[in-house]
């Protein structure tokens, strides 16, 4: 007998089941008190809350599904089992996808529903399954950082579809040249499912699909081309151009391809070292190139400067020699004029002159001598002594003859 049980007193809320000895058993739920000589149960109570159910198994081999918030006690004759279990819940922008029995079939066919989110999922009856999806996916091997872009089968397992854009690293391993160049390209992929029922009509690996088909228009574009070529044209790689059969399976998969990079790629150690050495050697022979050409455009700019600074100091020279023609000329020119000046004058001058000399010549020739032939001043020193005879002298020499 259960301990909850006192008494032959069953206590609210909870249910016993009563065994007689003729085999019956009778369920009893409390509050309540009974008397009996047969053997007394505490019966189990199964509860399942709003986001929960319960999967009621009957004897008679029928189950019943019972959406939450309820509760059940387990009969022990009518019922084998009572469980509860968490409905599904789907996020935003997610889905599931519901295989249910199609009674209105004959023959009992199955039907297919897509679920969307927002919300709680609770089967309508046990015969209803969540579709499982196994699909290719990132190796989990977390020594290897490369692990995410490697991907083995079956290694994700997931019953709810992402509905949102998403992206994937994968590299193409093993990809040859022309010239037996044997290269990993690394890509990004963004894509998104656009049509869930082309999908599950299609493709049970839709991961896998996408894979094959980058790894085919790789292993396409980098045939034709030497490993030096492939390093001119990885910017292609960035566009659309080179992936038409990754188009094109996405397309009858019910995905779209919005996008994929060129992540790098990586090549055995021998031929990444020469590559290293030649990039270096380029690089020192562009940074030399750069500063000569730095060099040269320098020398240029100080010529070119010089040649400015020469040109500027002849066209100041040459305008200083012409200001100072100018103003000789305009010197000339006042002296020029004041000759012209003083012509006129001397030319009134002799005019006056001669209107007022009656005898003609006399008084112009004694004007012109008077005024070009003038004698520079005698100065002559004697004594108090000889005055007397100095000044007799000089009166004999004034005087006329």
């Amino acid at each position: 007998m259960s301990s909850a049980v006192m008494g032959n007193t069953i206590s609210a809320g909870e249910a016993a089941a009563i065994f007689y000895g003729n085999g019956e058993v009778e369920v009893v739920e409390g509050p309540r008190r009974v008397r009996t000589l047969g053997s007394v149960r505490q019966l189990a109570k199964v509860v399942a809350s709003e986001s929960e159910y319960l999967i009621v198994k009957s004897g008679d081999g029928s189950t019943e599904v019972r959406a939450g918030p309820a509760s059940a006690f387990c009969h022990p004759v009518n019922h084998i089992s009572l469980t509860s279990h968490p409905a599904v819940t789907i996020g935003d922008n997610e889905l599931i996808v519901v295989y249910c029995k199609d009674h209105s079939e004959q023959g009992g066919g199955v039907k297919r529903r897509l679920i969307r989110g927002p919300g709680l999922h609770i089967p309508s009856s046990v015969s209803e399954w969540i579709h499982e999806f196994s699909w290719t996916g990132p190796a989990t091997n977390s020594d290897d950082i490369n692990a995410p872009a490697r991907k083995v089968p079956h290694a994700v397992k997931k019953t709810k579809l992402i509905l949102i854009p998403g992206k994937m690293y994968f590299d193409v391993e093993s990809v040859r040249t022309k010239d037996n160049a044997v290269i990993t390209v690394k890509l990004m992929i963004f894509y998104r499912l656009s049509d869930v029922e082309v999908m599950l009509d299609n493709t049970n690996d839709p991961m896998a699909d996408i894979i094959n088909s980058v790894s085919a228009d790789i292993i396409e574009w980098c045939a034709p081309k030497e490993f030096a070529q492939f390093l001119q044209e990885t910017d292609r790689l960035n566009t659309m151009q080179p992936y038409a059969q990754l188009q094109s399976t996405a397309k009858k998969i019910g995905y779209n391809i919005d996008k994929v990079v060129f992540r790098g790629y990586t090549a055995p150690t021998t031929l990444q070292r020469m590559h290293d050495g030649a990039i270096e050697k380029r690089t020192a022979l562009a940074l030399a190139s750069e500063t000569e050409h730095q060099e040269q455009g320098l020398a240029d700019f100080k010529l070119q400067r010089e040649a400015e600074r020469a040109a500027q100091q002849q066209a100041l020279e040459l305008q200083r020699l012409e200001h100072e023609l100018v103003l000789t000329q305009k010197r000339n020119d006042a002296e020029q004029q004041q000759r012209r000046a003083e012509c006129t004058v001397e030319l009134e001058r002799l005019r006056a002159i001669k209107g007022l000399d009656r005898e003609g010549e006399t008084a112009m020739a004694q004007y012109l001598v008077a005024k070009d032939c003038q004698l520079p001043p005698v100065v002559q020193c004697g004594t108090m002594m000889s005055g007397s005879s100095n000044q007799q002298g000089l009166g004999s020499l004034l005087k006329p003859k």
